[in-house]
């Protein structure tokens, strides 16, 4: 579970001020990839943001949508979401072609044939990419790989670009945390749950998180509105930008999600009460 009393008080008594470092823009090794997806599975490290992206996602996607998801990797999210959603279609956008390839075959091996992917880089993609736009667009815990706020910016355009009138965004990722300690915790946390290389992948991803207050300028210049832009209270751990509600779940996706909210152990259960007590919102003009 993680420890929000000592990363608050790690993070607000450390004098130190850490620098941002980038890592790899694509995920290209095999035994990352298992790794990455082993620590998505349910019951594992990251049910509870999982399912937390769930229902969100089941208040914003309508019947018949394009969502696109951007930097997808190999599609954990991507695939429940298709699953619950039999007649929207859904575009992974990744550049590691290891991944896609693994979405392309989980996809195939569940049955879903509303699944498509598209190798490209998601600075620069266009309407005409994308089936002539998008309902929903997507990104989760991916937008940190971006080398520069510059890159970031761009990203943003591209999504201004390619969405419908009346269209959704949702975007989660990490944020810049000032002390090493903080991270440490956190990923000392991870480590009693998920593999190694998944930890290790974790605290490079946390290095390499863009500060929010840089991410929400952007967004209030570039993201169409209306928009609300959230981060963790206390701490500047993560954030969202959603757009507000677009409908409402149908009863057979309400089930399915409470379903998999009784498959969780009690542990993943506060956790994941947790990550929504912790978010704050504020709408961006």
């Amino acid at each position: 579970m993680i420890p929000i009393l000592k990363l608050i008080l790690s993070e607000k008594l450390s004098r130190e001020s850490s620098e941002r470092i980038c890592e790899p823009e694509v995920m290209n090794d095999a035994d990352q990839v298992r790794s990455y997806v082993k620590a998505y599975e349910w019951g594992g490290p990251t049910s509870a943001l999982q399912l937390h992206h769930l229902k969100e996602l089941s208040c914003m996607i309508r019947g018949h949508d394009t969502v696109v998801d951007l930097a997808c990797g190999p599609g954990p999210l991507l695939l429940e979401i298709a699953a619950l959603y039999p007649d929207c279609r859904f575009i992974g956008v990744d550049l590691s072609p290891l991944m896609l390839n693994h979405l392309d075959a989980e996809a195939k091996l569940r049955g879903l044939q509303n699944i498509r992917t598209l190798q490209a880089d998601i600075r620069t993609l266009k309407k005409s990419d994308v089936d002539g736009g998008a309902d929903l667009i997507i990104s989760t815990s991916a937008l940190h790989h971006l080398p520069h706020l510059d890159d970031l910016k761009a990203v943003f355009d591209t999504v201004k670009s390619m969405t419908k009138p009346g269209a959704g965004i949702y975007i989660f990722d990490f944020g810049f945390l000032k002390s090493d300690q903080t991270r440490s915790l956190l990923v000392a946390e991870l480590k009693k749950t998920a593999p190694p290389l998944t930890a290790q992948d974790y605290e490079v991803s946390l290095k390499a998180a863009f500060p929010i207050p840089e991410i929400f300028a952007l967004a209030s210049d570039h993201l169409p509105k209306p928009i609300w832009a959230q981060k963790s209270s206390f701490i500047d751990f993560f954030y969202f930008l959603q757009s507000p509600t677009r409908s409402r779940p149908s009863s057979r996706v309400t089930e399915k999600i409470q379903q998999i909210w009784r498959s969780l152990d009690l542990r993943l259960k506060i956790e994941h009460e947790l990550l929504r007590a912790l978010r704050s919102r504020r709408r961006l003009n």
